[in-house]
C-alpha cells in the first residue's frame, strides 16, 4: 500500500472520533511494504501533530468543507499539506503521489479536488499561513483549552512548551536485562552502522540518534530491546523489587512497564496487570509474549476488588491512573 494512502486512512478514523491515531495506524502499517513503514509513521504523526495549522489553510484553500463521509478525503489533504509545509519530499512527488491515491479511495472525483488545492497551498501557503498565525491555535498547533491550562501554570514558558510539544520525539530504547547488559547492546548497534548513547537516567535506556524501523534492530523479534520512553523506564527501578515479591501493575496497557518489572527482576512471585478494556490486553499479552515473559492479565475496574483479587496481599503496587497525558503530547498528538 502506499504510505500516503496508509497514513489518510489512519488519519480518517481519528478525524472521524472513531479511533486514537495509536490504535488506527498498526494496523495500516502491515499493509505497507517494510522500507515505507517510517515514512507511513512520519506522515501519520506529523500531520496529527500540525493538525490545527493543516486543518485552518485547508479551510481557507477549500470552497466548501468536507461531508462527513469524506473524512478519507480530507486526511489525504492533510497529508498532503504536511508534505508541503514540514518534509523534504519534493513537492512534484508530493503532490502527485497524494493525488493518486484518491483512486484507491474509490473516490477519483476528489483527484481534481486535491490537485488544484495543494498546487494552490505550494504557491500561497506561506502568505495565507502568516495571516492564520495570528490564532495562537494555528500559530502553535495547540487548541485553545490546553493553551488556557498552560498559560495559567506556566504564563512566561507556555509558548516554549507548545514548541517543545511540537518536536520530533526521541526514540528510546530499553534493554532487556536477561538477555544483554546496555554496555553489550550498545555494542551490538555500533555493529550494525546505528549511532546510539545510553541515556543519564534509566540503566537500561538507549538514545538512538536517528529513529528507525524498530523491526531491523539487533535482536527485537527474540525480545532483546523495546521501545520506551526514559521516564516511563525508572519505574521498575523505583520500585525497589526483590525476589518473592507479588506485584499489581493496575491501568497496565500497552504493558511497557509490566514487562520491564519482569525483566528488572526474574524472582517476582507473580505480576498482575489489570485494565479496564479487554482489547487494550492484547497488546499487553503480544508485548509479554515477544519478550518471553508472562503475568495473570486480568480485563476489570481495579477499584472493584470483589470481581479480581483473590485476597493475597500484594509486595508493590504500580498505579499509572488514566490521566490528561500532557506529559507525552509530541508522542502521541492526535487530532483535538
Amino acid at each position: 500500500m502506499n504510505p500516503r494512502l496508509a497514513a489518510a486512512r489512519a488519519l480518517a478514523a481519528v478525524l472521524s472520533g472513531k479511533a486514537s491515531l495509536n490504535s488506527s495506524l498498526p494496523t495500516q502499517l502491515d499493509k505497507v511494504e517494510a522500507r515505507d513503514r517510517g515514512l507511513t509513521q512520519d506522515l501519520a504523526f506529523g500531520t496529527a501533530r500540525w493538525q490545527p495549522r493543516l486543518s485552518a489553510l485547508a479551510e481557507r484553500l477549500l470552497q466548501k468543507p468536507f461531508k462527513a463521509a469524506d473524512a478519507d478525503v480530507e486526511a489525504l489533504l492533510l497529508v498532503g499539506l504536511y508534505q508541503l509545509l514540514y518534509t523534504r519530499v519534493p513537492a512534484h512527488a508530493a503532490i502527485g503521489e497524494t493525488v493518486g491515491c484518491a483512486d484507491k479511495l474509490k473516490k477519483p472525483w476528489a483527484k481534481a479536488l486535491l490537485n488544484a488545492v495543494l498546487r494552490r497551498a505550494q504557491r500561497e501557503s506561506s502568505e495565507i499561513l502568516a495571516e492564520l498565525e495570528r490564532d495562537p491555535v494555528v500559530r502553535t498547533a495547540h487548541p485553545r483549552w490546553l493553551q488556557k491550562s498552560l498559560k495559567a501554570f506556566w504564563p512566561e514558558q507556555w509558548e516554549a512548551i507548545c514548541a517543545a510539544n511540537n518536536a520530533h520525539p526521541p526514540m528510546i530504547l530499553r534493554v532487556n536485562r536477561r538477555h544483554h547488559r546496555r554496555d553489550a547492546y550498545l555494542e551490538l548497534l555500533r555493529e550494525a552502522g546505528l549511532e546510539a548513547q545510553p541515556c543519564p537516567f534509566s540503566q537500561d535506556g538507549i538514545l538512538l540518534t536517528e529513529a528507525c524501523d524498530v523491526r531491523g534492530l539487533p535482536g527485537f523479534d527474540q525480545g532483546w530491546i523495546s521501545v520506551q520512553d526514559e521516564a516511563a523506564q525508572l519505574a521498575a527501578d523505583l520500585l525497589d523489587l526483590a525476589p518473592g515479591q507479588r506485584v499489581l501493575d493496575a491501568c497496565c496497557a500497552p504493558g511497557g512497564k509490566t514487562c520491564h518489572l519482569l525483566e528488572a527482576q526474574a524472582g517476582l512471585d507473580a505480576v498482575v496487570a489489570i485494565d479496564l478494556e479487554a482489547k487494550r490486553l492484547t497488546r499487553v499479552r503480544e508485548n509479554l509474549d515477544r519478550l518471553g515473559l508472562d503475568a495473570h492479565l486480568i480485563a476489570c475496574d481495579a477499584r472493584d476488588t470483589a470481581s479480581w483479587w483473590d485476597g493475597k496481599g500484594f509486595q508493590r503496587i504500580l498505579l499509572d491512573a488514566p490521566c490528561s497525558a500532557t506529559g507525552v503530547i509530541r508522542r502521541t498528538r492526535t487530532s483535538s
